[in-house]
């Protein structure tokens, strides 16, 4: 594949995107594709060019599709279900006092993930490939460690709340999970990063019926308002939950997500123009602002279903609401019953845990490829004839490349079977969150760090703005 390096900058030597640091000698690059790194059988198609100006309508599209989605993607998956219960219990505990940190957040999200984008579209390498190159195999193993660990934790929690909300509708968790455990494989099986692109998007969209919620817990606006201009900073409760609401918003594993997706996107830049780029950059940026704002609603929505129908209720600031049941007897309340109820949760958690499952799963393979010394590696074996059945494919997909594909199902195989050892991997969520609240400084400060000093001028971060992302991301970073 061909190194996405920028005109007269040269990529360190040993990470071209699309090709292994072992073997890094032969610049004949293959096609960038769009897959996880393997082209697709009998799919010879260019892959999507700076320089192929289209100005028509359907050229538009075109352009629009293949810039965005990893941003919005990585923005569902923000809003799992341990999330969702965050947003859940910051309504429950608090009314609406959090109501505002869930749009200061907003603006925080969008910066820390346009570093991905930018990082990822100059230099066309992952956050971990980019950490071995510029400072060393050990710190990359220093940051891939914990965040293998935080992608496993997540994906037991979503298997766990998955597990949860099927048992409603009489599901045995082995059942469910074997379910969830044969979606994310098959997903992988096709090779094509965009199949997973798509099928998360389709599920993460089923969170965004909680903005209908809103409507029907019927709030009193005038309480809303108050809990805007509402800080009860003493009070340790609340202080813990803004912890919460800041660790459930900046996850380690959507930004490592986010920056090796955009390189999986299949984008060339190696012969773009400066002004070509920036155009793409400005593309990202929109993809990662919508899905930033689209996150941060769904959060404030959750949160102001509960917190309207907990004051109805004659509940409020009292109780919890930690878990799936509670969540079940309270929108049983703002649907008028609890079938309803089951059914929208049914969809709009598992939607959001689905999106999120493929994330983490994902984050996870690209995470330990990319610390072996691997980037993404597009070339199949030519040793290999060509493949007479499905079955014959997928086996030379995955030995293509098998740390990618070892690691994957490894991960999803680990989940599996841990969540039918263990009687409710829900309670794992508090364990996901303070990890991720422990992972979120190195992770966020490595992007500044690369962002700020690791690219070109033209596209370092600003003198100004460098240290005021810094100052906000110490701020974070004291909450978590």
């Amino acid at each position: 594949m061909q190194k996405a390096a920028i005109p007269s900058y040269p990529k360190p030597e040993g990470f071209g995107h699309g090709a292994s640091t072992d073997n890094d000698d032969d610049d004949s690059a293959t096609a960038t594709t769009s897959d996880f790194g393997t082209s697709s059988e009998g799919d010879h198609s260019e892959p999507q060019r700076f320089g192929d100006e289209d100005r028509s309508c359907c050229g538009f599209i075109r352009k629009v599709c293949t810039v965005m989605g990893p941003g919005l993607m990585a923005c569902l998956a923000d809003t799992d279900g341990p999330c969702l219960l965050t947003a859940a219990e910051s309504g429950a505990q608090w009314d609406y006092s959090l109501l505002l940190l869930q749009l200061i957040l907003i603006p925080i999200l969008y910066a820390a993930q346009e570093l991905t984008a930018r990082l990822a579209l100059v230099r066309g390498a992952g956050m971990v490939a980019l950490l071995r190159m510029e400072v060393g195999p050990i710190t990359a193993w220093l940051v891939s460690i914990p965040l293998l660990a935080t992608c496993i934790l997540g994906l037991v929690s979503e298997y766990g709340i998955i597990s949860q909300m099927m048992e409603y509708w009489g599901t045995p968790v082995w059942v469910s999970n074997l379910c969830i455990t044969a979606i994310l494989i098959g997903v992988a099986a096709t090779g094509n990063y965009s199949v997973a692109e798509r099928v998360g998007l389709v599920l993460g969209m089923c969170q965004v019926i909680f903005f209908a919620t809103i409507f029907m817990a019927e709030p009193d606006w005038g309480d809303m308002a108050k809990g805007l201009i509402t800080f009860p900073i003493g009070n340790a409760g609340y202080a813990k939950l803004i912890t919460a609401n800041i660790g459930a918003v900046i996850m380690p594993w959507m930004l490592a997500y986010q920056q090796s997706a955009t390189c999986n996107k299949g984008i060339q830049i190696a012969s773009a123009s400066e002004s070509q780029i920036r155009d793409h950059l400005k593309w990202a940026r929109l993809d990662t602002a919508s899905g930033s704002a689209l996150t941060q609603g769904v959060m404030a929505a959750m949160l102001i279903s509960v917190a309207a129908a907990r004051a109805q209720l004659g509940q409020s600031g009292t109780g919890s609401v930690d878990s799936v049941d509670g969540l079940v007897t309270l929108f049983t309340f703002i649907l008028g019953g609890e079938l309803q109820s089951k059914v929208l949760l049914t969809f709009a958690i598992i939607g959001a845990c689905m999106v999120a499952a493929i994330v983490q799963t994902l984050c996870a393979a690209w995470t330990f490829e990319q610390a072996m010394g691997r980037a993404t590696a597009t070339e199949l074996p030519d040793c290999q004839e060509e493949p007479a059945s499905p079955i014959q494919q997928v086996g030379r997909i995955a030995c293509s490349r098998p740390l990618f594909y070892g690691s994957y199902v490894v991960v999803c195989g680990g989940a599996f079977i841990f969540t039918l050892i263990m009687k409710n991997a829900v309670d794992l969520s508090v364990w996901t969150e303070f990890c991720n609240g422990i992972l979120m400084p190195p992770v966020i400060f490595s992007l500044w760090y690369l962002a700020s000093y690791k690219l070109p001028p033209k596209y370092q971060l600003g003198c100004g703005y460098r240290w005021l992302l810094f100052f906000v991301f110490g701020v974070c970073s004291l909450f978590c």
